[in-house]
Parts: C-alpha cells; sequence; structure tokens
C-alpha cells in the first residue's frame, strides 16, 4: 500500500511539472481555438498527413502550445466528428508506430463554412 501511494505521489508531481511547462488548455473556449487551429494547419497541408509531433510543434508556433495528452485528446475529438482520420504507421524504428493525422474531405468543408457550426470548435472568422 505505502508504495502505491509514493508511486502516485511521483506520477502527480510528474503531471505537475509537466502541465507547469506547458500550460493546460484549460477554458472552453481555448480548447475550440486549439481544435480550429488543427484544422487550419492540416488544411494548408492537404492532402499530406502529419505527425502528432510536428503538429504539436506548429500549435507551439501559433502560439498555442499544448501538452501531447491534449493534443491526442484534441485529435480523438476531431476524428469522431470525422473531420480527420488517424492511421497509425510504423515508423523509422521498426517497433514504434507514429499517428498520422490528415484533414477528411469533411474537414475542409467544415473548416470553409460548407457545413454546419460545431460548437466544440472556433474558426477564426476570415479577414
Amino acid at each position: 500500500m505505502e508504495g502505491d501511494t509514493v508511486q502516485k505521489e511521483k506520477a502527480e508531481g510528474y503531471t505537475q511539472t509537466i502541465r507547469s511547462r506547458y500550460p493546460m488548455t484549460s477554458t472552453l473556449r481555448q480548447m475550440e481555438i486549439v481544435r480550429g487551429k488543427i484544422l487550419y494547419y492540416l488544411k494548408l497541408i492537404y492532402p499530406q498527413s502529419a505527425t502528432l509531433s510536428l503538429l504539436q510543434g506548429e500549435l507551439d508556433i501559433f502560439g498555442y502550445p499544448v501538452p501531447m495528452e491534449d493534443l491526442e485528446f484534441h485529435v480523438a475529438y476531431l476524428s469522431e466528428k470525422g473531420l480527420v482520420n488517424l492511421e497509425s504507421v510504423r515508423g523509422p524504428q521498426a517497433r514504434r508506430y507514429v499517428t498520422l493525422v490528415k484533414i477528411t474531405a469533411k474537414g475542409i468543408d467544415y473548416f470553409d463554412g460548407r457545413l454546419p457550426g460545431d460548437d466544440g470548435i472556433y474558426l477564426e472568422p476570415e479577414q
């Protein structure tokens, strides 16, 4: 029992360290904006796919640093909506798999405003 408590405290400390390095996208609006930025970037590189780490780096450049755990959540959300496809492929090292993210035709139509809006995704108005 005591060992479990120590392990849990270490895990919580690690999570707090990661969260302090990468602030949690905690508000609903911030999460909606991040999802919109994901679609924006994937549309820019279409028909290419992006790895999660590439997507994370681009979001950081856009001014939205997101921990990998949060990024995985957002990408899963967009996938369940049918706006992106996820594909697990063998990475450069034979035993590692890499997740590729690609915007779907439905995702492009949504981004372009040809589909009804979704409260879970915020797209900045075009200027």
